[in-house]
């Protein structure tokens, strides 16, 4: 039985109600109980033990979901850049294998701490290690909880390597390089074995930790994998997200490779059970018309992920047609590796500024729009409409208060565009997960931070170390994949993604 949990009162905040004035929001404050919210309103009055916090000047912000994160590359955060997805993948994949469990658990601990102080109280973790076992996976849980961050949880499943999904590389490279590019495939029956194992063992966690799957993408899945991945996600409820047309390359193989269903990786998952109102396709950016259509009828959502998409020069995903045909729309930060940044007040802002450039006419997305994507959004990705995402009695006590006091909101003209468009995250003062205090005054309440940045300093020798030797086998395999990138970019397809004239 859960032990009672203090009462938390809120005193006097600008509550920001996505069904209210987002501009100018009303004063009142906010009580929690039992980890949700009890009551918005004036002059609140708490039981006798509750905690009472005085947010006279702070604006009450609800929690950022971050949809599409991965923590396996925490650590190698700024060792890449100027790379192609495929290209960064040799590098960055490999470092979900093998590693002790001091590091799992430092790496898990450092993005969650990431995510937290930039107002993140949710994260969903596409978890990527090899081989699967089941103390990985335990310390993995661990450290969310050890953090206190909400967590949508989920491992990711494959069973066609890398070698045999990404076009032509096979017959390119040499058979000496390809353990480089990634030869290795797992069984699909015991990964689905292990993955339901673990949600019978962990269950919920009290509600912080929402179970999820995930099958890598389409092409890297047998349609037996994706059957099986449909099924168990409709008998348990279980929220699905899945890579889907990250890059030109992926567009292109999926026509080659997938004939049996259009030469679409979109109708694969459709074909198999997949596609449905539980599932929500990551980077989504190079689907043509009748696909997005097909999201659309089935009731899938999207994952946009513009900080990775642009730093991996995949693209800019069609927004707009989303937004247009009703398709709900989450956000995400991604890899550590590939992004830099938990941070989805980047994200929103790009959100509205990619759209800006999708379009000269007034497009209808605003800050407002990016916020409810980055919270409403989430939370419906999730499964967790109705329990994420607003301020409002009924729902889980997930919220962060930000200073008024701050240069971004000098003067207060509107707190929802400055929130998007003018705070970095420096403004971030008090950050609350389940009606507890998480964050303090910037600080962690729950995990000595001092000592995991000493500890990650020991880590670090050895991972970069690592890094080195990957790189060195990336140089090896950097001229295929070169040929591949022109290859693909010759390759007639019926979408542009990339801002300027179409190279093929």
């Amino acid at each position: 039985m859960t032990a009672a949990r203090t009462a938390l009162l809120v005193r006097g905040a600008r509550v920001l109600d996505l069904d209210g004035n987002l501009d100018d929001p009303r004063t009142a404050d906010l009580l929690c109980v039992d980890g949700r919210i009890h009551a918005v309103g004036e002059a609140l009055v708490p039981p006798t033990d509750a905690r009472v916090i005085d947010a006279r000047g702070l604006l009450a912000v609800p929690g950022f979901v971050n949809s599409h994160y991965h923590s396996h590359d925490v650590l190698a955060k700024g060792l890449f850049e100027d790379l192609a997805l495929e290209h960064w993948g040799v590098m960055a994949g490999p470092l979900a294998s093998k590693r002790s469990l001091e590091e799992v658990r430092a790496r898990t601990l450092a993005g969650a701490l990431e995510c937290l102080h930039n107002g993140i109280t949710t994260v969903q973790d596409m978890s990527s290690f090899a081989p699967m076992d089941d103390a990985v996976l335990d310390t993995i849980v661990a450290a969310y909880a050890e953090a206190g961050i909400r967590v949508v949880l989920s491992v990711t499943v494959r069973d066609r390597s890398q070698l045999e999904t990404i076009p032509w590389i096979a017959e390119l490279a040499p058979p000496a390089l390809h353990a480089i590019i990634g030869a290795g495939r797992d069984d699909p029956a015991e990964q689905m074995r292990f993955v339901a194992a673990a949600i019978d063992r962990h269950g919920d966690r009290d509600g912080m930790l929402r179970w999820a799957l995930s099958p890598s993408a389409p092409q890297r899945c047998s349609t037996g994998l994706l059957e099986a991945v449909a099924e168990l996600s409709a008998a348990r409820d279980l929220p699905v997200y899945t890579h889907v047309y990250e890059t030109r390359t992926q567009r292109v193989f999926a026509r080659q490779a997938l004939p049996a269903h259009g030469g679409s990786a979109v109708r694969l998952l459709a074909d198999t059970g997949v596609l449905g109102p539980r599932a929500s396709l990551a980077h989504a950016i190079w689907l043509e018309d009748d696909e997005i259509a097909l999201v659309a009828e089935r009731g899938a959502g999207v994952v946009l992920n513009m900080l990775s998409n642009l730093k991996l020069k995949s693209g800019v995903a069609p927004m707009l047609d989303y937004r247009a045909r009703g398709v709900n729309i989450a956000l995400g930060c991604d890899n550590c590796s590939c992004s830099d940044a938990q941070s989805m007040l980047q994200v929103m802002k790009l959100y509205c500024l990619l759209a800006a450039i999708s379009t000269p006419d007034r497009s209808g997305v605003t800050a407002a729009e990016a916020l409810r994507a980055a919270t409403l959004g989430g939370a419906r990705a999730a499964g967790l409409h109705g329990q994420l995402g607003a301020l409002r009695p009924g729902q889980r006590a997930d919220f962060t208060l930000v200073d008024l006091a701050d240069p971004a909101y000098v003067p207060l003209n509107s707190a929802v565009r400055q929130l998007v468009y003018s705070d970095g995250g420096r403004a971030i003062r008090t950050v609350v997960v389940d009606g507890e205090v998480v964050i303090d005054q910037g600080r962690s309440t729950r995990v000595d931070e001092a000592a995991l940045r000493e500890q990650i300093a020991g880590l670090m020798p050895a991972v970069r170390h690592n890094v080195h030797a990957l790189h060195q086998g990336y140089l090896q395999v950097r001229p295929h994949l070169d040929e591949v990138q022109r290859r693909a970019w010759t390759e007639p397809v019926a979408v542009h993604r990339h801002i300027g004239l179409p190279r093929g």
